[in-house]
């Protein structure tokens, strides 16, 4: 297809602008980057639309990328770089993607391949992506959808990722599960055996986190060791205890990182060469009870989260030691509870009361809510910013009913820093009420986790949600406006078409042999620029999912014969041999023939255009299995090898000469694709190259037996314009002076009586005079449209009985469905046939509104 490309001195100065500044790293990365040594050439030479889509990249907040041209050159902006890590940045500027992205290409070269092929969308949520930064393979999960950006001509030039990575959000909610999990394996233990077995049964659950675990328990009055293991044998445990000075003499009281020999590395295939060993320290005291070995994951960094959610595992195993120890202990005794309650793991608090008055806080308490001391004070004293909040309400619900309250979010706006300034806060807390000998309510126990990193996180992606929503939806009222454009493009272009087609017919009826040439070449036009029309809409019904077949049984050989007639002109013009092997009878097929001829003459006048004069041309069918086999084979200037691929993409065409002045849109081989894919078939183009010729072959399923006797044969109506059997009295309305008075003049040719108005109120003051029995009512009609005018006819006594016909060049579903609403028998789109319109005036029609 040829380009006509605007002076490059123009599109600079079109293009001019703040499109290539700023963009703070990314920004400055590229316009130092020396562009010429890539496929995508100097930025000066850049089209339009991937200056565009380079700009929207680098001006944009959220992290963007940008894959552009066949060997999909990369692009980005600063919100992306976070993502790379440490490795691939800035090497990927101007990188090839299969380059940049080899550890993933399995998993995104089919999606990015769908969206450069057939400009297919994709959306992809919390997606474990694997990628190769920081040194290694690592586990990544991303919220990412890919998208065509099309370029100047309307390919798809490149795929625009908008993507945010969500690892941080999907390894929280998963060590959250795994916590809150091995809170309730261990909170109903009566043995140390059932601590321990129910954590076992718990990080079996996470093994992504926990490849392996080791854990040794030490009876504190007998001094008895007891081992228990996941993922690894007795050997390996043997030697990870020695790694970490276990003695019988000295426990380790502090956590440690080791490195480790090659252990199982849990769902991934690397090993785990690093362990994490943390005490479990006997409540009150720097006595270990024993301690854990985690395996560290070979595909995650071993960064402050990974190591706070090791550390919370182990207290919240040491916390179940703790309960232990209390339903032993009786904790009723007032002393050990209070020692309990200040060295638990996690922040608690005893209040007691209707005052809530703070009897003890344990270091951790105090720290969460930035208090130095609370002891003493009552909730209201200890807490002023709170006074009038929900949270009072709750402890003092829970005082009153002895019911517990625990949540895993609550907000809190608290005075942390003690400057009179609060901040919004959030919790994951649970009260549990504390009964006396005769079980009334004295007070109750607080516990509290800060979550509000958390909560932060997940706000931001929900932005990000919204945003994309807002985006999606943007998106939807463009295609609505492209499909209203569209809808209104074929009205302004049928519109002028119907009078034309209806004076021809008027010519030929009258017998003028002065003007027969003149005539011929009129109507030729005329149907190159209908079906022009008809194939710009056609894929505007296609991509919708609008297009329905009207199926029937028929003899291929007729289908190719209607195919041919389409074609014939132009074949006869440019003096082609077409030869036709094609049985006449006996080869049935099941569809919609006219979608069917409209097809192969696609075919047939693609290969007259791109056959040089003289040419030959072979059309041919036959059955080969289960399918009917139809070939278009020619011998002109062929396919070259890098167009073969995107021969049936839209708006893509072959390099026409001069004097191929029969083009077309580019869209017929898209639409041919098309309309044999919705029959269930294929179609592919071969050529040996340029100067061999090419030929285009049509695979469709073969009718079952059961389907040939299932779908009745099409049984063709005679007619003939020759004079109306029955007269009517017909009323023509339209604003097109030459549209209404060539169909009038048609009708009378034929016998009919005939009126004619070329706006509402005309239409309206022959009623009385006509009493017509048909109405053509043109729809886009001045002062009133032509749904009113029709319901005003029938509400007269003259035009109560009329049968009316909508003659508009609006032809959407919607249109249709109108038309049907407002009473019309039939909804024909201009320019009309003029055999079908005298049908329905006859009445050899039955009703089809829609």
């Amino acid at each position: 297809m040829e380009l006509v490309i605007p002076d490059a001195s123009i599109v600079s100065r079109e293009m001019e602008g703040p499109w290539l500044t700023g963009g703070g790293e990314s920004g400055a990365l590229l316009r130092s980057f020396d562009w010429s040594k890539t496929p995508v050439g100097p930025i000066e030479s850049w089209p339009a639309s991937l200056k565009s889509a380079v700009g929207m990249v680098l001006h944009s907040r959220h992290p963007m990328f940008l894959w552009w041209g066949p060997e999909l050159i990369q692009f980005y902006n600063d919100a992306y770089l976070p993502s790379f890590g440490v490795g691939k940045h800035p090497a990927a500027m101007g990188q090839r993607g299969r380059d940049c992205w080899d550890e993933i290409w399995p998993i995104i070269g089919p999606q990015i391949a769908g969206v450069m092929t057939q400009g297919q969308s994709s959306w992809n949520v919390d997606q474990l992506v694997p990628i190769f930064r920081n040194g290694c393979i690592e586990e990544v999960y991303w919220t990412y959808g890919y998208s065509p950006f099309f370029d100047d001509a309307g390919c798809v030039g490149g795929t625009l990722v908008v993507c945010t990575e969500t690892t941080t959000r999907v390894l929280a909610e998963r060590r959250l599960r795994t916590l809150s999990w091995v809170a309730e394996k261990t909170a109903l233990a009566f043995e140390p055996e059932g601590i321990v077995r129910g954590a076992i049964a718990t990080f079996e659950e996470d093994r992504a986190d926990i490849p392996y675990a080791l854990v040794i328990t030490i009876d504190p009055s007998s001094g008895q060791q007891r081992t228990e293991m996941l993922g690894i044998d007795r050997d390996d445990a043997g030697r990870l205890s020695e790694s970490i000075g276990v003695r019988r003499t000295g426990q380790p009281l502090e956590p440690l990182e080791l490195s480790t020999a090659p252990l199982p590395g849990g769902p991934w295939p690397e090993s785990a060469t690093r362990a994490f060993a943390a005490p479990l320290l006997k409540s009150g005291t720097q006595v270990s009870r024993g301690f854990i070995v985690f395996g560290l994951s070979p595909r995650l960094p071993f960064d402050e989260a990974y190591r706070a959610f090791l550390r919370q595992l182990t207290e919240l195993i040491a916390l179940a030691y703790v309960r232990l120890d209390a339903f032993r202990l009786r904790a009723a005794i007032e002393g050990e509870r209070t020692n309990l309650l200040l060295q638990a793991p996690l922040a608690a608090a005893l209040l007691t009361g209707p005052q809530h008055t703070f009897r003890l806080a344990n270091p951790l308490f105090c720290q969460l809510v930035g208090r130095e001391t609370l002891v003493g004070k009552t909730y209201a004293e200890a807490f002023p910013e709170l006074v009038g909040a929900a949270l009072p309400a709750v402890l003092d619900r829970v005082f009153t009913t002895g019911e517990p309250f625990v949540t895993h979010e609550y907000p809190v706006s608290l005075d942390r820093s003690g400057s009179g300034t609060t901040q919004e806060c959030f919790f994951r807390f649970n009260l549990q009420p504390i009964r006396g000998d005769s079980g009334e309510i004295f007070g109750m126990m607080a516990t509290a986790v800060d979550i509000t990193e958390q909560v932060s996180a997940r706000r931001v992606l929900e932005q990000a949600d919204r945003e994309r929503e807002m985006l999606l939806a943007e998106l939807k009222a463009a295609s609505e406006a492209k499909d209203e454009f569209l809808a209104m493009l074929g009205h302004e272009l049928r519109n002028p078409l119907s009078p034309i087609v209806t004076a021809l017919e008027l010519m030929k009826l009258r017998g003028d042999p002065a003007t027969s040439r003149e005539q011929e070449l009129i109507s030729r036009q005329v149907g190159h620029l209908v079906r022009l029309v008809d194939d710009l809409l056609d894929i505007s019904k296609i991509t919708r999912g609008k297009v329905q077949l009207q199926r029937e049984v028929i003899e291929v050989s007729n289908v190719l014969a209607k195919a041919v007639e389409i074609a014939g002109f132009l074949l006869e013009q440019r003096g082609h041999r077409l030869a036709i092997d094609v049985p006449r009878r006996g080869l049935l097929w099941e569809g919609d023939p006219i979608r069917l001829a409209q097809v192969v003459a696609n075919l047939l006048t693609n290969a007259a255009r791109y056959t040089d004069v003289g040419g030959s041309i072979r059309l041919s069918a036959f059955p080969k299995g289960a399918e009917i086999v139809i070939s278009v084979l020619d011998d002109g200037i062929g396919i070259s090898p890098e167009l073969l691929p995107r021969i049936f993409d839209v708006f893509v065409q072959g390099k026409r000469s001069v004097d191929r002045a029969e083009g077309g849109l580019g869209i017929g081989l898209s639409l041919v694709k098309n309309l044999v894919a919705m029959h269930g078939g294929t179609v592919t183009a071969r050529s040996d190259g340029p100067g061999l010729g090419s030929e285009f072959l049509i695979r469709l399923p073969a009718p079952s037996a059961e389907q040939l006797a299932a779908v009745p044969k099409a049984v063709p109506v005679p007619y003939f314009l020759n004079g109306a059997a029955t007269p009517k009295r017909v009323l023509v309305v339209d604003d097109n002076d030459d549209a209404a008075d060539a169909l009038g003049e048609m009708l009378r040719l034929v016998g009919h009586t005939v009126g004619v108005a070329h706006d509402p109120a005309t239409a309206l003051s022959l009623l009385d005079a006509l009493e017509p029995e048909v109405a053509l009512l043109d729809i886009g009609l001045p002062e009133i449209d032509g749904y009113e005018l029709a319901a005003r006819i029938r509400g007269t006594a003259s035009g109560a009985r009329c049968q009316l016909i909508a003659l508009t060049g609006y032809g959407q579903a919607y249109d249709r469905a109108r038309s049907a609403e407002a009473g019309f028998a039939h909804h024909l789109v201009k320019p009309v046939n003029l055999e079908t319109l005298m049908r329905i005036v006859a009445g050899e029609l039955d009703p089809v509104p829609g």
